[in-house]
């Protein structure tokens, strides 16, 4: 199961203390009553939004996190995800979304290994669902773990171009207790790539 480092990190680090063991248990709880894996994704989305909020609003954070549309170097990652936001994700790619098949399947190579994707060459680690224009195609259904990746400081901290460099990134702690509650209630997790490539396989 590839349930994403900082999510388990805090989790770890907080899961004894009343108000994130409410988020977990509130989180595991509430999947248990969805059967719909689309709509299972769709809530935790929403919640992990919801909590953002209070983090992205501190004026500290709004003054020193640069991230915007069009900055994308973060997306040139290896991104986890759970069954349910691949189902999510290749629902959007079969009602008219395009991907780049080619940088998939070169991704996909990788299988959930990475080290062995980051030996793949800058350009061809660009997400699939990132546009010509630099935008996410598929923003509103990004992942959990892409709503709570930014950095503070310099845009050219989240570079993985010339090494992978630490990062200064934004403490979401409420965030990644539901995530990681998300990914422990999932049937499965893996990295994008090879979910979405291993559901597209099957569907030809």
């Amino acid at each position: 199961m590839n349930v994403p480092a900082i999510a388990k990190k805090s989790f770890d680090e907080l899961k004894a203390l009343p108000e994130f063991k409410a988020i977990y248990d509130f989180i595991s709880s509430n999947l248990a009553l969805i059967s719909d894996n689309l709509t299972r994704a769709k809530v935790v989305h929403a919640i992990v939004d919801e909590f953002n909020k209070e983090t992205f609003a501190h004026p500290l954070v709004a003054q020193l996190c640069p991230c915007k549309v069009s900055c994308n170097d973060c997306c040139h990652t290896q991104v986890s995800i759970t069954n349910e936001e691949a189902d999510l994700l290749v629902h959007r790619i079969q009602n008219g979304i395009s991907i780049d098949q080619k940088r998939l399947r070169i991704q996909m190579k990788a299988g959930n290994d990475s080290a062995a994707f980051f030996k793949i060459r800058f350009e061809d680690r660009k997400c699939i669902f990132l546009s010509e224009d630099g935008s996410c195609s598929v923003y509103d259904d990004r992942p959990s773990v892409c709503r709570t990746n930014a950095v503070l400081g310099d845009a050219s901290q989240c570079s993985t171009r010339e090494s992978l460099q630490p990062t200064r990134l934004v403490k979401t702690p409420k965030s990644d207790i539901a995530i990681y509650a998300f990914f422990e209630k999932a049937e499965s997790a893996g990295t994008l790539p090879f979910m979405i490539g291993t559901r597209l396989k099957k569907k030809t």
